[in-house]
C-alpha cells in the first residue's frame, strides 16, 4: 500500500483547515508512522518550499482510493499552551 500524508493547520477563525501545501508532507510504500490525534507535531521539512507547520493533532482522515493507495490528511490545531521545550532537550 502506498501512503500520501498531508498536514494541514486548523485556522479557527473561519472553522476549518487552511489549505496550504506544508513542507513536511511526504509518500511512503507499505508503512507510514502516522500521529494520533492528541499528539503533537512539528511538521519542518529539511528541504525547501511549502510551509512549516507545528501543533496538536485534531483529526486525520483516511482516504482509500483503492486497493493500493492511501491519502492521510492530518489537521493540527495550533495552541499557545503548548510547553514545547518540556518535550525535547535540543
Amino acid at each position: 500500500m502506498k501512503y500520501m500524508v498531508q498536514f494541514q493547520q486548523w485556522d479557527p477563525r473561519i472553522g476549518r483547515p487552511i489549505d496550504e501545501p506544508c513542507s513536511a508532507d511526504y509518500e511512503a510504500d507499505d508503512l507510514a508512522v502516522v500521529p494520533n490525534v492528541g499528539d503533537y507535531v512539528q511538521a519542518i521539512a529539511l528541504s525547501t518550499g511549502g510551509r512549516q507547520m507545528e501543533g496538536r493533532v485534531r483529526s486525520r482522515l483516511f482516504r482509500y482510493f483503492n486497493a493500493e493507495s492511501c491519502g492521510i490528511t492530518i489537521v493540527l490545531d495550533d495552541a499557545d499552551d503548548i510547553p514545547w521545550g518540556e518535550f525535547v532537550k535540543e
